[in-house]
């Protein structure tokens, strides 16, 4: 069992909220358990036996509100302290990508230097108080913990300007880099002409209950239409992902075999089929299947995930031998396996996916923030960064779908999928409020980030015009009046320079001690 001691206004809390709590075993996955608060203590009781850390939504100062994580500690009777911990963890990460990334030859007059150094100091200062003043303890590590995060988002930015700059100049870049999904009623003449100016593909879904929500009967016509645009506009088509267990997804007469995975398997075949013969001339990549290893709605076995993931690949590899074929993955930090105990690890099934001799081209990573659902509470910048690092190591090219509000997301929106339950509006806040200038600073920043990583072909933006149906409310880049939100300037501006190297420049973070009100709002002028 694992306690951390929390303290508020210079006493111990009386109340402290758990939000995107869970446990991390040793393999870096998300361990079962039970996290409550009771006088002053979060108290982590396990399921399993080991070393764990501890991931929770915790406050950092100027940086917001962040989903951060402890280093991996063992049991023992002596509460720990959670800010000294947090940032402890904070510190290493920063320290071991200044070493992976060959990057301690910064100048000491760098911000990150200097943020470094200040973590460092009071960190140290917080461990010289841990036994006469644990009140102290706390602020000091608090403080070390903002400034670390502070410093590590600024090197994650660094390091992405000199390895974009560096594919830029080798002629590296993907000839289709940037992308954007739409909602398929969504097919107005101006919306269209901004999607062929401003992006390389276009994403577009394929929810099998919109498309037959009658079994057998299939109303195709809309998915026709937004095809025969793309095509006559040479627009590549990203289509998908067919298969997706999602109810927003599935329609309802599928959910009379949730239990049978044979017949299952035998329609979505049929379904498949039927696509992908019917668009295998004009489609140029097929998402094949998306969310599997969440298994929250049918509860089928490892072995029948990757049989589905095999028949569905194989089949469009079958049918369209020269389509691209993805598998795509959702929440990939993987808090969902903490919950349910039928779920898979993303990263066991994308080992397995790959090590199983299927054909595929490659993973793409889902990476919504902003809600308070599972897998899209607020992270900063370098644990984005730090994931797709991790995920390179299976040898596949990735491509990342990614988005955020414009606004709070409040709890009268409720989340599609989520039931009449109103949404815990608390998803965690990068350095200010979701607002149109943060959206657009947060969407430069993780591209910049994304396609500086030599393995990362594409980044979409999961959907250009907000609607009522959205996955993640208010994360259009056009609003519903078909105003333009100033995210979807700073990406044209983005993707031209994709094609220029500009001087180095230091990125500047909304709201980090290196930037100011103003220069947000000269950078949207």
């Amino acid at each position: 069992m694992l306690k951390f001691r929390v303290f508020e206004d210079g006493r111990p809390a009386e109340r402290w909220p758990i939000r995107n709590a869970y446990l991390l075993g040793s393999d870096h996955s998300a361990m079962r358990g039970t996290i409550t608060f009771d006088k002053g203590l979060i108290v982590c009781d396990k399921r399993e036996q080991g070393v764990c850390a501890l991931v929770i939504q915790h406050a950092v100062g100027a940086c917001g509100e962040l989903t951060v994580r402890t280093c991996h500690l063992p049991d023992r009777e002596e509460p720990y302290v959670l800010a000294v911990e947090l940032a402890r963890h904070r510190l290493m990460l920063l320290y071991n990508k200044l070493e992976d990334w060959a990057m301690f030859d910064i100048g000491s007059d760098h911000p990150v230097a200097r943020r470094a150094e200040q973590a460092r100091k009071l960190f140290i200062e917080a461990l010289c108080h841990m036994t006469d003043s644990p009140v102290l303890a706390d602020k000091k590590a608090g403080d070390a913990l903002a400034a670390a995060i502070d410093g590590s988002e600024e090197l994650a930015l660094a390091h992405a300007e000199l390895l974009l700059n560096r594919r830029k100049s080798a002629g590296l870049m993907p000839r289709y880099s940037v992308g954007c999904g739409v909602a398929l009623d969504q097919s107005n003449d101006r919306l269209r002409a901004s999607l062929a100016a401003n992006f390389d593909f276009v994403s577009l879904p394929t929810p099998w209950k919109t498309l037959s929500p009658e079994e057998g009967d299939y109303r195709l016509s809309v998915l026709d239409n937004w095809v025969e645009w793309a095509q006559k506009n040479r627009v590549p088509v990203v289509l998908g992902p067919v298969i997706s267990f999602e109810p927003t997804s599935l329609p309802d007469w599928l959910f009379i075999w949730e239990h049978d995975y044979d017949t299952v398997r035998d329609v979505v075949y049929e379904h498949v089929e039927r696509l992908v013969n019917r668009y295998k001339n004009s489609v140029a990549a097929w998402t094949v299947v998306s969310g599997l290893p969440i298994n929250s709605h049918f509860t089928f076995t490892f072995e029948q995930l990757i049989d589905l993931t095999r028949t569905t690949s194989m089949l469009v590899k079958k049918v369209a031998p020269s389509a691209k074929v993805f598998v795509e993955i959702r929440q990939p930090f993987g808090e969902y396996f903490a919950g349910n105990p039928k779920s898979i690890p993303p990263q066991m099934y994308a080992e397995q996916v790959c090590q199983s001799g299927i054909n595929f081209d490659a993973l793409v990573l889902r990476l919504l923030m902003g809600q308070a659902v599972s897998g899209q509470f607020t992270r900063d910048l370098m644990q984005i960064s730090s994931l797709l690092d991790e995920w390179a190591v299976f040898g596949k090219p990735l491509d990342l779908v990614i988005g955020t509000p414009s606004e709070p997301v409040t709890s009268e929106m409720i989340a599609v999928g989520q039931g009449e339950t109103p949404i815990d509006p608390h998803s965690g806040v990068w350095r200010k409020p979701w607002s149109p200038v943060v959206q657009s600073h947060w969407m430069e920043a993780v591209m910049e980030i994304a396609l500086s990583k030599p393995f990362v072909e594409s980044v979409a933006w999961q959907e250009f015009i907000d609607h009522t149906a959205i996955d993640l409310p208010l994360s259009g880049l056009v609003s519903e009046t078909m105003q333009p939100k100033p995210a979807l300037r700073r990406l044209a501006s983005f993707r031209r320079n994709l094609a220029t190297v500009p001087p180095p420049t230091t990125y500047v973070i909304p709201g980090s001690s290196s930037s100011s009100e103003e220069a947000d709002e000269s950078a949207e002028k």
